[in-house]
């Protein structure tokens, strides 16, 4: 009787057994994870086993886009939170949250949070010395990431996940946008597009005022970060500015003859706009005017690439181009002094081989375009012989009465003499956010 027990109990294990190993394999099947810290926080003070820890929210960190209801989500009262030592994050004990407080600071005219500060009680790991909690320490959170993926053999299904449409038409006045995605395009596909990096101004000439001092060496810390968004694929036209005045009764620019546009020339672009009035057209068509970034960026392409490195760290590699369609000027391509037009043509003549790498079209002379950045020096380029002011507004794309380096994609003009109700100096084209 006891060795038939033993017999049974045998091989029940036995048939347990691979189970249990194929539980073990599954929970580390993926190689291209690991375990990482997801977000830290300081521990500031420590008083009976007491004190508080505070997070501060980075650009590009765990809680960066996140609102208050989410943090407070995360870090909600009674939850416990790892200890850990540095330098190599040690776990060496818990934080249980008591109170958790969020300070706000203003970025433009939104306020974010900037900072978490928590309150709560620390204890230690058993058989570990008291002196370790200390000031300096760090509360935690762990969880798992996708440390690699090689680009080219991604799966066909996350390269069509979520992905937005290239193009689209917008339902207030029917122009069609396309889109300018973060990442960059190789072979058809987009690539680390949750970076929005992009490169811009030139290297080569202190003395303007499109000059970069990081041109040259391309990093995360000297590089613009830009969402994906939609830009108008042409520029807005006589004739689509002529339905905005007519539906809302705003004044026609001074050079309309009888508050109409020059007959034959519905399909050119609108010139001779104050700030103003591009402004009001911006908010009745629901979009606005694109920063100086979006302008260049749309323009040129991100004017880099960039992979992922065996150590795991990124290298970015210059590729910038001076006009949307390369670095060499082609008059049958950029409507400007040089191609002896000597006047605006429609935006649906315009050649489609001048388009930008993104698909946009008259970004390289014919009529300039407001944007709605500041007209003032780059971050880090001193230049005292130039009349900077937060009160003009940069000018982008040259004319048909310009000539080639004027319509450089990282040229900049400026408006707003004396002031931007007056100073009638450019046409527009806009553009809208990109929403999943």
């Amino acid at each position: 009787m006891i060795r038939k027990r033993f017999l049974f109990v045998l091989i029940f294990c036995i048939l347990l057994l691979p189970g249990i190993g194929n539980s073990q394999e599954n929970e580390n099947s993926d190689p291209d994870t690991r375990k990482t810290v997801l977000w830290t926080g300081e521990v500031l003070g420590v008083y009976r086993n007491k004190g508080k820890v505070k997070i501060r929210i980075e650009r590009n960190s765990y809680f960066a886009d996140r609102d208050e209801d989410e943090i407070r989500a995360v870090l909600d009262v009674g939850k416990k939170f790892p200890l850990l030592r540095k330098p190599k994050m040690e776990e060496i004990g818990s934080f249980s949250v008591e109170t958790v407080e969020i300070e706000h600071e203003k970025r433009g005219r939104k306020s974010l949070p900037s900072t978490v500060e928590l309150r709560g009680s620390f204890s230690l790991s058993p058989n570990l010395p008291d002196r370790l909690l200390s000031a300096g320490i760090l509360v935690g959170h762990f969880g798992k990431e996708k440390f690699y993926q090689d680009p080219a053999v991604f799966d066909s299904t996350d390269l069509v996940r979520n992905r937005l449409p290239k193009a689209l038409l917008h339902p207030k006045d029917g122009k069609e946008m396309v889109l300018v995605s973060s990442g960059y395009e190789s072979n058809g596909k987009i690539l680390y597009e949750q970076m929005g990096y992009f490169l811009f101004g030139q290297g080569d000439e202190p003395s303007e005022d499109s000059y970069n001092p990081n041109f040259e060496i391309p990093g995360r810390d000297t590089l613009e970060e830009l969402p994906s968004y939609y830009m108008d694929k042409y520029e807005v036209t006589n004739k689509e500015y002529y339905k905005f005045i007519k539906e809302t009764g705003t004044p026609p620019p001074s050079h309309w003859e009888n508050g109409i546009f020059p007959n034959g020339k519905e399909y050119h672009p609108v010139v001779n706009l104050t700030y103003r009035e591009a402004e009001l057209y911006a908010k009745w068509s629901g979009k606005r005017i694109p920063t100086e970034f979006q302008w260049e960026k749309a323009a040129r392409g991100t004017g880099l690439t960039w992979r992922l490195m065996k150590d795991e760290s990124y290298e970015f590699v210059s590729s910038p181009r001076e006009y949307p369609f390369g670095s060499e000027y082609d008059s049958e391509l950029c409507n400007t002094r040089e191609s002896g037009k000597k006047a605006t043509i429609s935006v649906y003549n315009l050649p489609a081989k001048g388009q930008s790498p993104y698909g946009i079209v008259g970004m390289c002379g014919n009529a300039p375009e407001w944007t709605s950045s500041p007209y003032l020096p780059y971050k880090g380029h001193r230049l005292s012989s130039i009349r900077f002011g937060k009160h003009l507004k940069v000018i982008r794309g040259g004319s048909y009465s310009s000539d080639k380096e004027e319509a450089k994609v990282y040229f900049r003009d400026y408006g707003g003499v004396p002031n931007l109700s007056s100073d009638r100096k450019a046409g527009l084209r806009l553009v809208i956010d990109a929403k999943r």
